[in-house]
């Protein structure tokens, strides 16, 4: 896909690469830990912006108003071999902007290990701003226009996805869901918001492990995730508890299902889809 960039004017792809000698930070028992790589692909993608707008620093926009954050829209892993890694392996990750314009960006980013694909990841993030200070509901999406000048462009997140975003989650949905259960989980001000203050958009899929162990008990920890797609659509206040609803189908030699995550108060957050492959 050719580089849009009407903010600078850049007839190149921005790219980036690194290399990780794999230790505890990095794994877990299954493998490759996706809770790091979410986390460092998340700030690759932020990087990458920050590089293209010619700032380093947390949040765009004039001095003086709220600041203006990248918040992801939507992610997929795709071909995940995340149990094919071990301590001491060098994973390399080659980072791309794929797409750059006022109102989105889309990054993609090839993680490898010994010539062989570890995961092949897509971002999507929108520009947003807090419309009242400190208030995590009013997060609405803004329009970056220069160098970092921003200016509204819709009211809120869209709380219902488009056409074209479900077929984005049906691609890999199973048929013939079967209800799991309903998980209430309480995110922790420590471990699960970014330094802006908002649920990082990797304490969703986080949220969404703790309940397929919930649901599934050992047998969750034989699976490594091969495909992983999940459309954001709000975010919550410190304090606020999430619903998990988790329906799954599949049988057991993989690990299909779909998450609703939602507020106690029924509104939509995310939408996660998940398969997992038998290690």
């Amino acid at each position: 896909m050719g580089l849009h960039m009407r903010l600078e004017g850049a007839d190149t792809p921005l790219t980036d690469a690194c290399r990780h000698v794999l230790g505890m930070p990095h794994l877990c028992p299954s493998g490759l830990s996706e809770n790091w790589l979410w986390k460092e692909l998340g700030h690759r993608h932020w990087g990458l912006i920050a590089k293209a707008l010619g700032r380093a620093e947390a949040g765009f926009g004039p001095v003086g108003e709220p600041p203006v954050y990248a918040a992801f829209r939507r992610i997929s892993l795709q071909r995940g071999d995340l149990g094919s890694v071990r301590e001491n392996d060098a994973l390399e990750v080659r980072s791309t902007v794929t797409y750059l314009s006022e109102t989105r960006v889309v990054s993609r980013h090839v993680a490898a290990c010994r010539d062989r694909l570890v995961a092949d990841v897509e971002m999507t993030s929108v520009f947003v701003r807090r419309q009242a200070e400190g208030v995590n509901r009013s997060i609405a999406r803004v329009r970056i226009e220069g160098r970092g000048h921003a200016k509204p462009v819709l009211a809120a997140m869209p709380i219902q996805p488009s056409i074209t975003e479900h077929e984005f989650l049906e691609a890999v949905a199973a048929p013939e869901e079967r209800e799991l259960g309903t998980m209430v989980v309480e995110p922790c001000p420590h471990l699960d918001f970014n330094g802006a203050g908002l649920l990082y958009f990797s304490s969703f899929v986080a949220a969404v492990d703790r309940a397929e162990w919930r649901f599934l008990g050992s047998r969750s920890g034989n699976y490594a995730t091969r495909v992983r797609r999940a459309l954001f659509h709000a975010n919550v206040e410190m304090g606020d508890s999430l619903l998990v609803r988790m329906l799954a189908s599949g049988h057991e030699a993989s690990c299909c299902h779909r998450a609703l995550l939602s507020t106690e108060d029924g509104k939509l957050l995310a939408e996660i889809v998940t398969r997992r492959i038998t290690l």
